[in-house]
């Protein structure tokens, strides 16, 4: 096998992978398929980071081998080669089902005036954002934003007390903020989620957020009626993004990610079918 994963990293780091390329090394990984080396996984990874196949289970694998590296104690290798991916061989880490660029390359401080800007703007339209999902993670795990993220997450409360004023209210809001130049459009994997502006090279997600009669608190994707009022508000303002974040924070991570939310994992993903199926009534109203 140590010829095969030598001749993937020669071709990484050489003239690349043709679809012929591509097809055979990946059928030769595949047969000798082994998720517990790391080897192995580096080498999956490398070859599809560098044709840009098959992102979601690229980023599923980097989970993986972000577990078995620090239960082997080679944390400190696991991010050496990460920064070998990125940084030596040029290439994007998977980000759902795409290769983007992430925070790590980037002029961070450029990237946090405009979250800066983005609050102030949001704020004269009589919004308050706060952090949501990886922004909120990096805000209280790093206190800045995570270096493998590629991307701003924002929540908005709304004034709504029930799932079906909440999708209408949504529906309506997301066509004032487009008429106001800071939306773009609905997401159209989702059809929730409001892409607004970009900042550089990186989307922002706007996410709706309420609460109902029973004080009970409700964020798209994550939180469905298991925090109350008293995690969410009253939020406070985090100085470097100027952006807002929840009373309980922490709370809200361990809602969205789990206990696990204060271990490092760059290839975390979401569980969209579980949470799309609690969020079903909202789904279909904000469909109609």
């Amino acid at each position: 096998m140590s010829d095969l994963l030598a001749e993937v990293w020669e071709r990484a780091r050489g003239d690349g992978f043709s679809k012929a390329d591509y097809s055979r090394l990946f059928d030769a990984l595949e047969a000798v398929r082994d998720r517990n080396d790391t080897d192995w996984m580096q080498a999956w990874i490398v070859l599809h980071c560098a044709t840009r196949n098959k992102a979601i289970a690229a980023q599923r694998l980097i989970a993986r081998l972000s577990r078995v590296s620090r239960k082997n104690g080679q944390e400190a290798e696991y991010y050496e080669f990460l920064r070998l991916v990125e940084d030596d061989l040029g290439l994007h880490l998977p980000n759902g089902s795409s290769y983007t660029e992430s925070f790590r390359g980037a002029d961070v401080d450029a990237v946090l005036a405009d979250c800066h800007a983005l609050a102030d703007r949001m704020a004269e339209l009589g919004l308050e954002v706060f952090a949501n999902s990886g922004t909120l993670l990096g805000i209280v795990r790093e206190g800045t934003l995570l270096q493998y993220d590629n991307d701003i997450d924002l929540g908005v409360l709304l004034e709504a007390r029930d799932e079906a004023s909440a999708a209408t209210e949504w529906i309506a809001l997301c066509d004032r903020l487009i008429a106001e130049g800071v939306g773009v459009e609905r997401s159209s994997w989702s059809g929730v989620t409001l892409k607004l502006n970009k900042i550089g090279a990186f989307g922002v997600d706007l996410f709706p957020a309420w609460i109902d009669a029973a004080e009970c608190v409700y964020v798209y994707p994550h939180t469905f009626g298991n925090l109350t009022r008293e995690h969410l508000l009253p939020f406070s303002k985090h100085d470097v993004t100027g952006l807002r974040i929840p009373a309980d924070a922490k709370a809200m991570l361990a809602s969205n990610y789990g206990d696990s939310w204060r271990v490092p994992n760059e290839g975390w993903t979401f569980g969209w079918k579980d949470a799309n199926a609690k969020f079903d009534g909202f789904l279909k109203a904000v469909a109609t």
